[in-house]
């Protein structure tokens, strides 16, 4: 017993061991990727084309970040926003460095944290250090506060890694990313442009976020479905038209011999006519609407035009209850 015990433990510690690199990089990545150099320089190559092995950076992934002032004023607070977008991804997560200089702050449940290396005496939701998010965010959008440095920092530089993830739990050559710097100039250093408000910086492709190339597969998936409701959609057409063409033909003919023979409905009470003919013509009006409004709203000929037919049946209904109390009596129905 206690040999079996020993064994599942030790496939539960090798699963922990080996998924732990994929469970700690949806909370944020770590400082290194996996060659050994800076996230937030050179990237997460953990994702992309071969990962985990040599993923590359994509300019298929936009990586933008707004809010962001010409030049820094000391003390001011500025809130940036991070948008990570992607043709087919939604979900993402980032990772922002300042170098240390100013102060990273945001919200309970903005889905940031300070970047794994930060300081751990720092506040949940404050920090001079990296910040990154804490978990895959769907949308990959952020916002959060940064305030300038109480002293001229000279100008600050400012480097956004940002991946673009399918969901489905692991870095696999689905997943994405991209690089992002800029610099925020220091207020003696400012330029003209200082007076104008903060811009938007981004980087990556933004037509590959419209124009992507046709899956096949997906091509071939939606020509089936067309072929397939086609198919529905006549096959009902034609049945129900030549079931009401044989129902009517039907109809005609008893009619013209009925006249012939001098035939017709047998008699009918009129106590019993009148409530008859009133529920039938009802039902023929309600038809008549249903399927007028379904012609209306440009349903399929297979449902609007078995109503209309249901509601002219109905209407014969009400002629064939006045024939019949309209028809002389017989002495089987006087006894």
């Amino acid at each position: 017993m206690r040999l079996i015990t020993a064994r599942s433990l030790l496939v539960i510690l090798l699963v922990l061991m080996l998924s732990a690199g994929v469970i700690a990089s949806s909370g944020g990545p770590s400082p290194e990727n996996s060659a050994g150099e800076s996230t937030v320089l050179s990237g997460c190559n953990c994702h992309g084309v071969g990962a985990p092995a040599n993923g590359a950076s994509s300019t298929e992934v936009v990586v933008s970040i707004s809010g962001v002032p010409h030049s820094y004023a000391v003390d001011e607070a500025y809130e940036f926003t991070i948008k990570v977008e992607h043709s087919s991804n939604t979900a993402g997560g980032f990772l922002l460095s300042s170098g240390g200089i100013g102060t990273f702050s945001w919200g309970e449940g903005a889905d940031i944290r300070p970047a794994y290396g930060s300081d751990d005496s720092q506040s949940a939701t404050t920090t001079t250090d990296n910040i990154s998010h804490s978990d895959t965010t769907d949308p990959a959008e952020w916002t959060f506060t940064w305030t300038a440095p109480s002293t001229n920092s000279s100008d600050i530089s400012f480097y956004l890694a940002g991946n673009s993830v399918d969901g489905h739990g692991t870095n696999d050559e689905q997943d994405a990313w991209n690089l992002l710097s800029f610099v925020i100039n220091s207020p003696t250093g400012s330029s003209a442009q200082s007076n104008l408000s903060t811009r938007v910086i981004s980087v990556g492709d933004y037509e590959s976020l419209f124009v992507s190339e046709p899956d096949p597969a997906a091509l071939e998936h939606e020509k089936q479905l067309e072929l397939a409701e086609s198919v529905f959609t006549t096959g009902n057409t034609l049945f129900w038209s030549s079931l009401c063409i044989l129902i009517v033909g039907a109809v005609f003919q008893r009619e013209i011999l009925e006249r012939k023979y001098g035939e017709g409905p047998e008699w009918l009470a009129k106590e019993i006519a009148y409530p008859q003919a009133l529920r039938r013509g009802a039902i023929s009006a309600l038809f008549f609407i249903i399927g007028l409004n379904w012609m209306a709203d440009g349903s399929a000929a297979y449902l609007y035009a078995p109503a209309i037919f249901v509601g002219f049946w109905a209407a014969y209904g009400v002629y064939r209850t006045v024939m019949a109390a309209k028809a002389e009596q017989t002495a089987k129905d006087v006894l």
